[in-house]
């Protein structure tokens, strides 16, 4: 087939395509096209195929498909915002992790892949094509919760607000980027105008991992944020998660092996140095 004829378009085809767009299905499954046809497509796995070969789709994974815009020119050449494709993946969903952390502003660290936590189990997705990889967090339902909608390129996109996020990259640093990379994201949360210590207590409560609250208070006291923001209600947030402990150490790193001094007021076990875990911040 000759770049020249590349992306032209028979009737059936612009009609499904156009139908798809015109119902904001940028992407779409089988079952949408068919219900675009409204039964009137002759052979439509067929003609998907030929849409894919000829550049005006892109399949993503089984049975579904992203629609290529005109501006991705004669050659299909066409680069979507992964958080928007992630979010055609699976339902319900949130984006979170490194990837919330990142777009939330609290670490430099660009995440490589994109991490989607939800309550539907399904296998991770990567189009090569695109350099997009999408790893998928199976959480329970009742902890599905702390979720904001936010305008990506235009697109609405759900993630995990702020101090979800917090809490999500201290339960599991491995998502996001290791437990510096979480500490940065207490603090840059801790530096918002909207910060809110009650409700990471709220949140943690709900999650119900005592290990999260132990490492959230070991934190907070490390970046004293009780003195740099005295009307926030950290100094409260931290005697609170302190009376609340329960006793039993948990590494203050779950990566890594059981290493180094014991913090018997949080009961941690420090396997990760003070002085790295501070050593980014301001003075």
């Amino acid at each position: 087939m000759s770049t020249q004829n590349i992306r032209t378009l028979g009737a059936q085809e612009t009609r499904l395509l156009n139908t798809l767009s015109a119902a904001g299905k940028a992407v779409f499954t089988v079952e949408d096209a068919q219900a675009a046809g409204d039964g009137k497509v002759a052979n439509l796995p067929r003609l998907l195929s030929h849409l894919t070969r000829k550049r005006w789709l892109l399949r993503l994974e089984r049975g579904k498909y992203l629609i290529l815009p005109l501006s991705a020119g004669m050659e299909g050449l066409y680069t979507a915002h992964e958080f928007v494709l992630a979010s055609r993946l699976v339902e319900p969903y949130a984006i979170g992790y490194w990837s919330a952390l990142h777009y939330d502003g609290f670490t430099e660290q660009v995440p490589q892949t994109v991490m989607v936590i939800s309550p539907a189990r399904r296998r991770d997705v990567s189009v090569e094509e695109l350099g997009f990889h999408c790893h998928f967090v199976t959480i329970a339902a009742e902890r599905f919760f702390g979720v904001v909608t936010v305008l990506v390129d235009d697109q609405p996109v759900v993630m995990t607000d702020p101090a979800r996020t917090v809490l999500d990259c201290l339960d599991r640093p491995d998502l996001c980027g290791g437990m510096v990379e979480a500490a940065k994201g207490l603090y840059g949360y801790a530096q918002r105008l909207d910060a809110q210590p009650a409700q990471l207590t709220a949140y943690a409560g709900r999650l119900g991992n005592q290990a999260i609250l132990k490492r959230l208070g070991y934190l907070a006291e490390q970046f004293d944020l009780a003195a740099r923001f005295p009307n926030a209600g950290w100094s409260d947030a931290i005697a609170a998660w302190r009376r609340d402990l329960s006793a039993g150490f948990v590494r203050l790193d779950p990566r890594l092996p059981a290493a180094g001094p014991y913090d018997r007021a949080w009961w941690l076990g420090l396997n990760v140095p003070t002085s790295h875990l501070v050593s980014w911040m301001d003075t």
